[in-house]
């Protein structure tokens, strides 16, 4: 049971890394398969070395997909490589059955951390993390789940049904 609610906080970040090109380093992500974002309009902003989608963004690489309203891509300093991602507007991020929701994401690559800010859920199955904040360190495998003012942090685990004949 342990496993699965770890493996609801950490999966989120593992589809966000696909973006940042380093989907290599996680079973499960395809780096040889194309991303494909569409949206109702693309900014580039060369000084500013960000380029936005906006307008019904849908992310998608492989069973990864990302729906926002907005997506905006931040590149370093020689726009090689991304350095931080923002998806804001009713952020949704679905694979293999599981569902993450914030009002949120920011993904920091270099840092290797992803925030689910506002109204943020997890969810796989009947299970369920919610909170106002969720944040996940990737380098530390370890993950925060915060809820604000007189809020609380809810998790709802569904023991694992056992098998016919199991006792």
């Amino acid at each position: 049971m342990l496993k699965r609610l770890l493996a609801l906080l950490v999966f989120i970040p593992f589809l966000m890394v696909a973006f940042a090109g380093a989907a290599e380093t996680f079973s499960g992500l395809q780096a040889d398969q194309p991303v494909e974002v569409t949206s109702t309009r693309l900014e580039v902003f060369q000084a500013e070395r960000k380029t936005v989608f906006s307008g019904d963004v849908v992310a998608t690489q492989g069973d990864f997909v990302l729906n926002a309203k907005q997506l905006t891509v931040f590149f370093n300093a020689d726009q090689s490589q991304v350095e931080r991602m923002e998806a804001v507007g009713q952020v949704k991020i679905t694979q293999q059955g599981r569902i993450a929701t914030a009002d949120k994401a920011i993904f920091k690559q270099p840092e290797q951390v992803l925030e689910l800010q506002g109204n943020a859920q997890l969810q796989q199955g009947e299970n369920r993390i919610v909170g106002d904040e969720i944040t996940v360190y990737l380098k530390e495998n370890r993950s925060v789940v915060k809820s604000s003012g007189s809020g609380r942090v809810k998790a709802l685990i569904i023991p694992a049904k056992k098998q016919d004949g199991a006792r």
